[in-house]
Protein backbone atom coordinates (compact mmCIF):
# COMPACT_ATOMS: atom_id res chain seq x y z
CA UNK A 1 0.00 0.00 0.00
CA UNK A 2 1.58 3.49 -1.24
CA UNK A 3 1.71 5.69 1.91
CA UNK A 4 0.36 8.14 0.11
CA UNK A 5 -3.25 7.45 0.76
CA UNK A 6 -2.94 7.09 4.10
CA UNK A 7 -3.77 10.68 4.08
CA UNK A 8 -6.70 10.54 7.04
CA UNK A 9 -6.16 10.95 10.71
CA UNK A 10 -8.28 8.74 13.05
CA UNK A 11 -8.99 7.40 16.55
CA UNK A 12 -10.02 3.76 17.38
CA UNK A 13 -11.91 3.44 21.02
CA UNK A 14 -12.10 -0.47 22.28
CA UNK A 15 -15.37 -0.99 24.28
CA UNK A 16 -14.92 -1.63 28.06
CA UNK A 17 -17.93 -3.23 29.99
CA UNK A 18 -17.60 -3.18 33.75
CA UNK A 19 -20.02 -4.91 36.33
CA UNK A 20 -20.63 -2.85 39.46
CA UNK A 21 -21.42 -4.81 42.83
CA UNK A 22 -25.56 -4.44 41.97
CA UNK A 23 -24.74 -6.30 38.81
CA UNK A 24 -25.21 -2.71 36.45
CA UNK A 25 -22.93 -2.81 33.42
CA UNK A 26 -21.66 0.33 32.27
CA UNK A 27 -19.86 0.44 28.81
CA UNK A 28 -17.21 2.90 28.23
CA UNK A 29 -15.31 3.95 25.39
CA UNK A 30 -11.20 3.81 25.92
CA UNK A 31 -9.05 4.93 23.12
CA UNK A 32 -6.24 2.95 21.56
CA UNK A 33 -4.81 5.21 19.33
CA UNK A 34 -4.70 7.71 16.50
CA UNK A 35 -3.45 6.93 13.34
CA UNK A 36 -3.02 7.72 9.54
CA UNK A 37 -5.55 5.15 7.59
CA UNK A 38 -7.01 5.79 3.92
CA UNK A 39 -11.32 6.07 4.34
CA UNK A 40 -13.10 5.65 1.20
CA UNK A 41 -17.03 5.93 1.32
CA UNK A 42 -18.40 3.11 -0.38
CA UNK A 43 -22.13 3.08 -0.10
CA UNK A 44 -24.83 5.54 1.58
CA UNK A 45 -28.33 6.10 1.91
CA UNK A 46 -31.02 7.76 3.02
CA UNK A 47 -34.29 7.04 4.51
CA UNK A 48 -37.15 7.06 6.74
CA UNK A 49 -37.29 5.41 10.19
CA UNK A 50 -40.24 6.70 12.69
CA UNK A 51 -40.78 9.89 11.33
CA UNK A 52 -37.00 10.54 11.50
CA UNK A 53 -34.55 10.55 8.23
CA UNK A 54 -31.73 8.58 8.76
CA UNK A 55 -28.79 8.67 6.67
CA UNK A 56 -26.43 5.23 6.70
CA UNK A 57 -23.01 5.00 4.80
CA UNK A 58 -20.24 2.52 4.69
CA UNK A 59 -16.47 3.21 4.74
CA UNK A 60 -14.01 1.15 3.86
CA UNK A 61 -11.24 2.08 6.01
CA UNK A 62 -7.62 0.55 5.55
CA UNK A 63 -4.48 1.04 7.65
CA UNK A 64 -1.28 -0.51 8.67
CA UNK A 65 -2.24 -2.51 11.49
CA UNK A 66 -3.26 -5.98 12.90
CA UNK A 67 -3.78 -5.32 16.69
CA UNK A 68 -7.35 -4.66 17.13
CA UNK A 69 -10.32 -6.46 17.96
CA UNK A 70 -13.82 -6.45 17.16
CA UNK A 71 -15.32 -4.60 20.11
CA UNK A 72 -14.02 -1.46 18.56
CA UNK A 73 -15.44 1.97 16.75
CA UNK A 74 -13.57 4.45 14.89
CA UNK A 75 -13.80 8.54 15.35
CA UNK A 76 -12.90 10.29 12.15
CA UNK A 77 -13.81 13.81 11.85
CA UNK A 78 -17.41 14.45 13.14
CA UNK A 79 -18.21 10.53 12.39
CA UNK A 80 -18.55 7.56 14.66
CA UNK A 81 -17.90 4.41 12.77
CA UNK A 82 -19.15 0.86 13.43
CA UNK A 83 -17.71 -1.94 12.04
CA UNK A 84 -19.90 -4.09 10.62
CA UNK A 85 -17.93 -7.19 10.35
CA UNK A 86 -14.24 -8.57 11.23
CA UNK A 87 -11.30 -6.70 10.40
CA UNK A 88 -8.99 -8.76 7.66
CA UNK A 89 -5.37 -8.43 7.50
CA UNK A 90 -3.66 -8.94 4.34
CA UNK A 91 0.23 -8.22 3.53
CA UNK A 92 1.18 -5.77 0.96
CA UNK A 93 4.09 -6.25 -1.03
CA UNK A 94 6.57 -4.96 1.53
CA UNK A 95 5.32 -7.84 4.06
CA UNK A 96 3.70 -5.60 6.40
CA UNK A 97 0.28 -5.99 7.47
CA UNK A 98 -2.66 -4.24 6.18
CA UNK A 99 -5.70 -4.45 8.22
CA UNK A 100 -9.27 -3.56 6.09
CA UNK A 101 -12.40 -2.46 8.34
CA UNK A 102 -15.77 -2.03 7.19
CA UNK A 103 -17.46 0.20 9.14
CA UNK A 104 -21.14 1.95 8.91
CA UNK A 105 -22.55 5.08 11.00
CA UNK A 106 -25.57 3.41 12.16
CA UNK A 107 -25.48 0.22 14.07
Amino acid sequence: MRTGILNRQITIQHLTTTTDASADATETWNTDAVVRASVEQMDGSRFMNVDELVDKAVYKIRLWDNSYGVNIRIVYGLLTLYPFKPPTVNPDRSGRDIMTIYATTKR
